[in-house]
């Protein structure tokens, strides 16, 4: 039997619990370690981090893995936090929870700085730290990711039949399905109601001193209107350049990613200034090629008032409007440009031409290109004017979809606890205790 570590991550804490209790009933012996006050599960072997003082936080020093975690850290960022001075003070109390735990394994997510503060302890301490996260696609599935990255731990090794595969390839190309984060949340009255709740609850864990992954909600509520603001200045800006869409020149597609959000500021944490990011696609490319960039659908604070100003000023640059659907502008670009983007995965399927910054399982496929530096990128630009650029057939598609539910689970391990698929979760979550030897 195991002995398994939870990190608290706000909401993500009410599914952990549902799953702990699964685990302990299997006999199985569970432990969390919560930031947030406000999210801690009730019962169990729980230990709470007290608020640091000031005291705690004067005593605080830096190191060289608190200058990384900075860059990733959400509080700091976006929400204006003025240092990483409580790190020290954090570091320290996960660290002897750990220790005093001796846990097998850990489970968390890679967000919030307590979480990131565990994964380099569990890296130091020889721990498995894994985060449950969505696969993309297949819809509907999961996997494994190991401490901080997108390396994939362990999976069902499920195979689809060639049929099914390819209807699945073909959806996916068509847009007949997209993936589970990527789904509009309803906006019905209860779920108003809830987001209400949510604000209170945020608010009343802020004035209890939870101030390190919670922004003053006055803060808050200004940088929503900012948001909003911004959206409707983007798309006011595209009315005037988006016609030029057809044009003859060689298009490069980067659909910003939403920050802040693991996939960007983590994952992809070496290009999460996605301002400089665009800027330096322009200077490391010829005149002749025009930028299209496509904002995530569901935009927050990556839609700032200076890359407005610089896309709006920049006359290789094509913004789309908000409301455009990917469809659209997909078939006619030439080329696309990610990070660690979604459209990485569609891009490989449709057979059309895609680079990305971050090296990921996606760039086993020969027609999805890793490149370490940007100074690579008019390099291949070059290859796909000449018609080059390596493309691949059915049989490579369906190994590639393949791998992709090989090496993930059914189930949708974040905030929907109903029978069905927490009993899906729970078959993952035995796979992983399994193959750790436990």
């Amino acid at each position: 039997m195991s002995r398994i570590l939870f990190i608290e991550n706000r909401y993500s804490t009410f599914f952990w619990s549902a799953m702990a209790d699964l685990l302990i009933e299997d006999g199985h012996e569970v432990f969390f370690v919560v930031e947030n006050h406000s999210f801690k599960p009730v019962g169990g072997n729980v230990y709470v981090i007290p608020y640091p003082t000031k005291t705690d936080l004067a005593a605080s020093s830096g190191s060289q893995i608190f200058v990384q975690i900075e860059k990733s850290d959400r509080a700091i960022n976006y929400f204006g936090l003025k240092n990483s001075s409580h790190y020290s003070y954090y570091f320290k109390k996960i660290e002897q929870y750990i220790v005093d735990i001796k846990p097998d394994i850990v489970f968390g997510e890679s967000t919030a700085f307590h979480e990131l503060l565990t994964i380099e302890i569990c890296k130091q301490l020889n721990i498995m730290y894994l985060q449950p996260g969505s696969c993309r696609y297949p819809a509907g599935r999961f996997s494994f990711y190991k401490y901080d990255t997108l390396e994939t731990y362990s999976g069902s090794n499920q195979k689809m039949d060639n049929d099914r595969a390819l209807s699945m390839i073909n959806k996916i190309v068509n847009r007949a399905i997209v993936p589970d984060y990527m789904i509009k949340p309803s906006d019905s009255v209860g779920i108003k109601i809830k987001r209400m709740l949510d604000l209170l609850k945020h608010t009343k864990a802020y004035f209890e001193g939870e101030h390190y992954c919670t922004p003053n909600p006055f803060l808050k509520i200004a940088l929503e209107r900012k948001r909003k603001r911004n959206i409707e200045r983007w798309d006011k800006m595209t009315e005037h350049k988006q016609q030029i869409l057809g044009c003859q020149s060689f298009k490069i597609l980067y659909p910003l990613q939403m920050q802040p959000e693991a996939n960007l500021d983590v994952w992809g944490r070496k290009y999460n200034d996605q301002l400089r990011l665009i800027k330096d696609i322009i200077t490391t490319t010829d005149n002749e090629v025009m930028i299209v960039v496509k904002p995530n659908p569901k935009s927050k604070y990556e839609l700032s008032s200076e890359l407005i100003d610089y896309v709006n000023g920049c006359n290789r640059i094509i913004p789309i409007k908000h409301g455009v659907p990917m469809a659209e502008v997909f078939s006619e670009v030439d080329m696309v440009v990610t990070v660690t983007g979604t459209i990485a995965i569609e891009s490989i399927l449709s057979n059309k031409p895609v680079v990305t910054l971050i090296k990921t399982m996606n760039n086993v496929s020969k027609n999805c290109i890793f490149i370490s530096s940007l100074s690579e990128l008019q390099s291949v630009v070059d290859v796909i004017r000449k018609s080059e650029f390596p493309i691949i057939d059915n049989t490579e598609k369906i190994a590639f979809i393949n791998m992709l539910n090989k090496t993930s689970f059914a189930g949708l391990p974040y905030g929907n606890s109903d029978i069905t698929n927490t009993a899906d979760c729970k078959v993952a979550f035995d796979s992983i205790l399994k193959a750790d030897g436990k």
